[in-house]
């Protein structure tokens, strides 16, 4: 097939490329003003509208210019399959939405026109069909593919091609895998390859899965291959056949001294021994590259697209290589290691920088990986088609283990007594596929983003105890469950398994690594040492805590005490000047007679002040009284809807500044579709994302920082840009509320973590200011097992941030 490309320099193509657009968006205009439509329905924060939609292809205004600009440019040359692809679309253009100069100006311009449409295809390609691979990966490739004229490479999964374009002047073959309508991506792709110049010998998905019927290149004739383990994989299964030699059948392509770039984002296909069907080819060809010591290079990265994970790319080199290079670019570093060093049972560069001892068991000699999905056990689950998950009576009422239960140190990680949750507590229903249950004693491990969480049980209840989100691990028969616990804290255990495990979920991570984390081999009185130990130093530090609670208590009554006096003197100093007025006026006091000259207040303002004051401050000074306060049982909470509402309820308070949230209303809500008994449609609209607090204790919380806000941030009477900000995310585990504000600093010389100490009061004499200060915020985010953290930034627009993190986040789904 003759190639058709044009040469432009920046300048030009800028210029080409502005009328291109301008001509595109005419027909796609035209289109839709004279294409068949349908009814169809979305939905939008949470409200469902109906729309007009255009039939495919009658709709596709892009797929039926390209085709048709295609053959014109092509004329009897074209490609009779591709032509034949994509008929439908051409049997559709509308060849009255563009004059005959403006289409002979986007035939001069073919390669323009079609590198123009690929840069914007999300516009015209809906859904996953759309999606372009990766900058992170096409960077990757770049930096190791480095062909000369004439090489010829092996795309596994072509797709739209965005990684066969990068190679001019090479001859490309490959197939288009599995996407939806491969027969259109194919032809599609072959277009752009044309348009660029490229000698394509790719083929559509349809022709792979046509009883085998594709015919690879023949062995040690292609320079290079690039593969990518994906959902793709299925395909290259399919491809050759049920014994799974995909791998082996791509690496045998290669010329002696070819090169294969493989791309892997499934943690189970580059560590351990032990996979499902789909990875164990895999595991088999890693074994055996490293045995031939073909893998040169080894780089961890972060994907910035999809999912944002973590990714593996290997480069292997049909040639024996005496070095491997390692970079782990989630960290910025990189060595050379010798290839007899390299262990084809963890390919993750994070394990080459891990200190492990040098005596020492494997992790795996003394627990075992646990994972029995609760729904696949049949006494405890039906699953109902169209409806969803369905638990019986007894699995309900199961106690449930969420990742907020856990702990960062041995002293706090025994859930036996803090088991609050049940498995039909609100918001679960829509995550009982993820459950699992412990029917033994267990030690449950969580991530959170620098470090990762521990809970062990020395006793379960009869039926198991269920658990969401965490990995399990089981003691061997005859070890103490509270020996494991200790044990993943003892620090070069610790150590190992964050470096190891780093950027990975440790749920999937762990299980395939616990023979690389190398524990102390300690014989049974020695783990009864060890234990006791642990316990004693866990004693020790529950002794000082409890010491350093009572000398808080102490300082707490203390200020509280004063807070409650500086509260009562505020309002008998009124009675005291309405008591002088009395006097002045022989015993007779009217609304109007004045108290105080200088401002002007009167008797009926002093009494309206009083009685709202003193109904307000009832409820404050009850608090001040008593240190355990209690606040409300926790429910779950919208925190877009709690802070909008407490911004309107307090709209009248906020004086020189001007709150602002950084969301659009109804940024959270999602529309939760169900069927009742009759069959009836029910829509109802959902919270994506909650968190459980006590609403009471959350809204003493933004109180007092607005009282800060107000008494040391926002000090100047003449500026009018004071701004109040809200915002909120989650880290999958936790949900994060940050509240900001654009007003005085911070002293550099304070430091900020002194503020959150007990003693330090801000406010003791201000109107709606209990005089508790900053500590108040820490006390109650404690006890409900929070954080709150106050950030200085006196350079940025908003000089003062307080972070406050709640455990108790549910996700429904990930926006």
């Amino acid at each position: 097939m003759q190639n058709a490309q044009n040469n432009y320099t920046e300048e030009t193509l800028g210029v080409i490329f502005d009328k291109i657009d301008t001509l595109v968006d005419k027909y796609r205009n035209y289109v839709n003003e004279h294409c068949p439509k349908t009814l169809d329905s979305y939905v939008e924060k949470g409200e469902v509208f109906q729309v007009l939609t255009p039939f495919d292809p009658d709709g596709s205004a892009d797929e039926q210019l390209i085709i048709t600009l295609y053959k014109e440019v092509t004329g009897n040359n074209a490609d009779v399959q591709i032509v034949e692809a994509l008929s439908q679309y051409a049997e559709k253009f509308y060849d009255k939405a563009l004059s005959e100069e403006e289409m002979s100006f986007l035939c001069e311009n073919f390669s323009a026109v079609i590198t123009y449409e690929f840069l914007v295809r999300d516009q015209w390609l809906s859904g996953c069909s759309g999606q372009h691979i990766s900058e992170e990966r096409i960077r990757l490739v770049k930096e190791h593919v480095k062909p000369e004229k004439g090489t010829r490479i092996f795309i596994a999964d072509t797709e739209y091609c965005d990684l066969a374009v990068l190679f001019p002047d090479c001859i490309i073959s490959g197939f288009t895998g599995m996407n939806y309508d491969q027969k259109k991506v194919w032809a599609l792709g072959q277009i752009r390859l044309f348009a660029a110049g490229i000698h394509s010998e790719i083929v559509s998905g349809e022709e792979v899965n046509d009883e085998y019927s594709y015919t690879l290149p023949a062995k040690g004739t292609v320079d290079m291959v690039i593969f990518r383990v994906n959902e793709q994989k299925y395909a290259a299964q399919k491809l050759f056949g049920t014994e799974c030699k995909d791998l082996e059948a791509l690496y045998d392509l290669l010329k002696p001294n070819g090169k294969m770039l493989f791309f892997s984002e499934f943690i189970s296909e580059m560590a351990g021994m032990k996979a499902e069907m789909y990875e164990a080819p895999i595991i088999d060809f890693r074994v055996r590259r490293t045995k031939e010591k073909a893998i040169s290079s080894i780089v961890a990265y972060k994907d910035k697209g999809f999912f944002g994970n973590n990714y593996i790319m290997l480069a292997l080199c049909k040639a024996e290589n005496c070095k491997v290079y390692i970079k782990d670019e989630l960290k910025s570093r990189s060595k050379y290691i010798n290839a007899d060093e390299l262990d084809s049972e963890i390919l993750w560069p994070s394990y080459y920088w891990t200190n492990q001892p040098a005596d020492g068991n494997p992790l795996s000699s003394i627990v075992k990986h646990q994972q029995v999905r609760l729904l696949k056990e049949k006494e405890l689950a039906d699953f109902v088609k169209g409806e969803g998950w369905i638990l019986h009576e007894k699995a309900k009422n199961m106690p449930l283990v969420l990742p907020d239960m856990l702990r960062d140190s041995y002293k706090d990680a025994n859930l036996c007594n803090r088991i609050v949750n049940i498995v039909s507590d609100p918001g679960i229903e829509e995550e009982q596929a993820k459950l699992c249950v412990a029917k033994e004693p267990y030690v449950l491990l969580s991530n959170s983003t620098e470090d990762f969480r521990v809970g062990y049980s020395t006793e379960v209840p009869d039926g198991g105890i269920a658990y969401m989100k965490a990995c399990c691990i089981v003691p061997l028969d005859g070890i103490d469950v509270r020996y494991i616990a200790a044990l993943l804290f003892e620090p070069s255990v610790k150590e190992q398994i964050l470096t190891i495990c780093d950027g990975h979920n440790i749920n999937l991570a762990l299980p395939l690594v616990m023979d690389k984390i190398i524990v102390p081999n300690h014989d049974e009185k020695e783990r009864l040492a060890f234990l006791a130990e642990a316990n004693y130093e866990a004693l020790l530090s529950s002794q000082e805590e409890l010491k350093q609670e009572h000398n808080n208590y102490i300082k707490a009554v203390r200020m509280r005490k004063h807070a409650l006096t500086q509260s009562l003197s505020s309002i008998g100093a009124k009675f005291n000047a309405l008591n002088k007025c009395r006097i002045r006026q022989n015993g007779e006091l009217s609304d109007d007679n004045v108290i105080n000259p200088l401002r002007g207040t009167t008797v009926k303002e002093i009494f309206e002040f009083l009685s709202t004051r003193i109904e307000e401050m009832m409820p404050v000074l009850e608090h001040i009284a008593d240190v355990e306060y209690s606040f409300l049982n926790p429910e779950s909470i919208d925190p877009e809807e709690f802070i909008e509402s407490y911004i309107k309820k307090e709209e009248k308070g906020w004086l020189n500044f001007k709150p602002i949230v950084s969301w659009k209303e109804g940024n959270n809500k999602g529309l939760k579709v169900t069927k009742d008994k009759d069959g009836n449609v029910i829509k109802e609209k959902i919270s994506l994302i909650t968190f459980k607090f006590p609403k009471d204790a959350l809204e003493k919380i933004f109180d007092n920082i607005l009282s800060n806000a107000k008494a040391y941030a926002f000090t100047e009477d003449n500026r009018k840009d004071y701004q109040l900000k809200f915002s909120w995310r989650t880290d999958g585990v936790s949900l994060i509320i940050e509240i900001e504000n654009n007003g005085t600093p911070i002293p550099e010389n304070r430091d900020t973590a002194s503020l959150l100490e007990y003693g330090v009061s801000t406010a003791l004499h201000q109107d709606g200011h209990n005089g508790i200060g900053c500590n108040e915020i820490k006390d109650i985010m404690t006890r409900y097992n929070g954080r709150v953290e106050i950030v200085s930034t006196p350079k940025e627009e908003y000089t003062v941030k307080y972070v406050l993190t709640f455990s108790n986040a549910y996700i429904f789904r990930q926006q």
